[in-house]
């Protein structure tokens, strides 16, 4: 593998759980000589992607920080989607997330909380999740392309939020053709127990999809508005996609 590969595998090991690495845990962690993990992380860290908090410990640097605030500053996709999301919460107060496609995961990068008592909380924004076991990373692995998606569910070992998730290829494959048939994911307690979703891919200005918008709700409630919710959620993603191939969207 690359240096560059194996630095972006190192990042990744960086999490809200595991927020502090040594040396030698990264390298059994990547499978990769003690010498290697130690040029990686002296490496990353002159850069400013990593920093050393005490001695021999890792933590992600400012840097990481500042790349966000640019990605943030130029990407047009939450300011495009928080309206339309407001309005969705008004009308059910219910919870609505949206999120992207990161390396075989779904990362939550806004949402906007429902305001009744029972409202689900939904993801951490910042959260990144195997994209299989939610309605929002299924949305988003439905866009792609089929040869693409079945070496990402055969190539590993899928890992289960539930004991309800879906974690066999062939029917996840199968439930893949069905949201790109209908449109929508459906997520009834999979993910999350007692807890349900409906998600569908939002699509940039190229028209090809760029994130997922998604409504969770506790499943009984869910159960009762399921084809309101989806019906809800089709229109909002459809609106985001306009407002993301209008030039002057934010005058509207």
């Amino acid at each position: 593998m690359s240096t560059i590969g194996k630095a972006g595998r190192l990042l990744d090991l960086f999490t809200a759980a595991t927020p502090e690495w040594g040396v030698s845990e990264v390298a059994a962690s990547l499978g990769i000589p003690r010498s290697t993990a130690h040029f990686l992380l002296t490496s990353l860290t002159e850069t400013g992607l990593l920093q050393v908090r005490r001695r021999g410990r890792y933590e992600l640097g400012w840097r990481v920080f500042e790349l966000g605030e640019v990605q943030r500053s130029a990407s047009t996709l939450a300011p495009a989607a928080r309206p339309v999301m407001e309005t969705v919460v008004r009308r059910f107060s219910e919870t609505v997330c949206l999120g992207v496609f990161l390396r075989e995961s779904v990362l939550f990068i806004h949402k906007v909380v429902g305001d009744t008592p029972l409202s689900v909380m939904g993801p951490r924004v910042g959260a990144r999740k195997e994209a299989h076991g939610f309605a929002s990373g299924r949305a988003l692995l439905a866009a792609l392309p089929q040869q693409t998606v079945e070496e990402q569910l055969r190539g590993r070992e899928l890992r289960t939020p539930t004991s309800d998730s879906l974690v066999d290829p062939d029917e996840l494959l199968r439930e893949l053709e069905t949201i790109r048939r209908t449109g929508v994911a459906f997520d009834h307690g999979e993910a999350v127990p007692d807890v349900g979703c409906v998600a569908t891919g939002i699509r940039g200005p190229q028209g090809d999809v760029v994130a997922s918008l998604s409504l969770s709700a506790p499943l009984r409630r869910f159960s009762t508005h399921e084809r309101e919710f989806a019906t809800a959620v089709r229109g909002a993603a459809a609106k985001v996609s306009e407002r993301l191939r209008s030039p002057d969207w934010s005058a509207w």
